[in-house]
């Protein structure tokens, strides 16, 4: 797996011939003040069926000389599933940032989550003033808690009788708290800077099919770890809303070739969703136990590792691998030449269970439950194509 891994630094050094322009990116000024757009925890994500306000910061990379008017909009609401407040944005002169919101309109029509997009008037776009990049915020159906089965009905009542513990508490809709500590010395601009970051959210939770009598299975089918959104974000810095090395490669490259053939593009409507399973209770005891969360990950070269084993499906993969099970000579060497829309690919590019990156930031992957506290907690690594370390993650659930 050494070598997996080396091939980030691979890319470091493709990248070098692009650093006085990434540090124009980065550090420069053109003039043109950019307007910004940030979630509150960085975390842009709404229930349907909850009207608590999303608070979207605006901020300016240089204060306005006067009171200057922005009026932001939703760009592809055709459902009127949300809607903006304290729009239009006044900020005031001598001043560089201000906030509004965004609220869902709890029509509850979703059954799978869909992304919106948070743009701005240009017509009323003040002059020498640009968006940097639209605000998309994933929009959530309520979530839809699996009904167990009377053989996991069964399977509870027995660790109850057996360990004297009550599974069910940890079981459906379980809130969360996500820290990241992320590492910095990417390949990438947006990897470059270490930072950490705090995500609340929730997660469904349910007995894996996996469970014994002996030994219980967690499952978590909807947002597992509170990374869902975090991930795609990762996956998409990655690829298609990567403007340094994947999307500028030319236009007979694989990654061009695969957008083309597929329609995937930083703006196409994609649907990605994450499942985690195999999460087992051991040393069980009527107090706590430990979760094991490592299993194997086959790549798309068919290499096989230990990693937290996030399952992903997205919309734009599915659409390469129909090609490619069709047969298409064309697809099949845009894979083989490595054009991939595989999540898994870019997302866990090293083994989780030694240092493979050899830096400051590998940690052992573990969790625990304390049914005293009715709290669970893990910590793990997680890594991608563009890492140049592994970024530090824990995960606290209440009820």
């Amino acid at each position: 797996m050494k070598k997996v891994c080396f091939w980030g630094g691979v890319l470091l050094t493709a990248a070098v011939a692009m650093t006085s322009c990434n540090e124009e990116k980065a550090t420069g000024y053109s003039g043109t003040n950019k307007i910004y757009l940030t979630a509150t925890d960085n975390n842009a994500v709404i229930m349907e069926s909850d009207a608590t306000p999303l608070e979207v910061e605006v901020s300016l990379t240089s204060s306005v000389e006067t009171t200057t008017t922005l009026t932001f909009r939703l760009e592809d609401d055709t459902q009127e599933l949300l809607r903006l407040e304290g729009n239009p944005v006044t900020i005031a002169a001598g001043e560089k940032s201000a906030t509004f919101q965004v609220v869902s309109n709890v029509k509850n029509l979703l059954t799978e989550s869909t992304y919106i997009t948070v743009g701005i008037d240009a017509a009323q776009l003040p002059a020498g003033m640009e968006l940097a990049e639209a605000l998309r915020i994933r929009v959530n159906p309520n979530p839809a808690v699996p009904e167990l089965t009377e053989e996991q009905k069964a399977l509870i009542d027995g660790y109850k009788e057996k360990f004297g513990i009550d599974l069910n508490e940890f079981l459906g809709v379980m809130k969360c708290t996500t820290t990241l500590n992320i590492p910095g010395n990417g390949t990438t601009n947006e990897f470059s800077t270490p930072k950490t970051e705090e995500i609340p959210g929730q997660t469904v939770i349910t007995l894996s099919e996996e469970s014994t009598a002996d030994m219980p299975v967690l499952k978590m089918v909807d947002n597992p770890m509170g990374l869902t959104e975090y991930l795609y974000w990762v996956f998409r810095q990655n690829t298609v809303d990567d403007d340094e090395i994947w999307t500028q490669q030319g236009e007979e490259s694989a990654n061009q070739r695969l957008m083309d053939r597929i329609g995937w593009t930083a703006t196409s409507e994609e649907t990605f969703n994450v499942t985690l399973d195999g999460i087992r209770c051991k040393n069980l005891s009527a107090t706590g136990a430990d979760l094991e969360i490592l299993g194997p990950k086959e790549d798309s070269y068919g290499d096989t590792y230990m990693v937290v084993p996030f399952d992903y499906s997205f919309t734009a993969w599915d659409r390469q691998k129909e090609l490619l099970d069709k047969g298409d000579a064309d697809m099949q060497e845009i894979y083989d030449q490595g054009g991939f829309a595989n999540p898994t690919f870019y997302l866990f590019y090293c083994g989780a269970d030694t240092n493979e990156w050899e830096g400051e930031n590998w940690l052992e992957s573990k969790g625990h439950i304390d049914f005293e506290k009715g709290e669970m907690t893990f910590q793990f690594v997680i890594d991608h194509a563009y890492a140049g370390d592994y970024t530090r993650v824990h995960v606290t659930y209440t009820k």
